[in-house]
């Protein structure tokens, strides 16, 4: 599913928060800058490296929490 992060200057990883237009990445991104400080918004689909690394952490803590129960 397509979907869009805000990816700010000076940080290798994306931003976390996930917006479905790219408008709305925008618009908080606006409220979120802070001076001197540029941004993109990037499009993503299904292989987005932001939200596969996401997944990849909650599976695990996931994994943690069953073991341990």
């Amino acid at each position: 599913m397509t979907h869009y992060h805000i990816r700010w200057s000076g940080k290798a990883l994306l931003d976390w928060q996930r917006f479905s237009t790219p408008e709305e990445a925008q618009a908080s991104a606006r409220q979120l800058v802070l001076f001197g400080e540029t941004y993109m918004i990037e499009e993503h689909g299904e292989t987005c490296p932001r939200c596969e690394a996401a997944m990849n952490v909650q599976s695990i803590h996931r994994a943690f929490n069953e073991a341990n129960a």
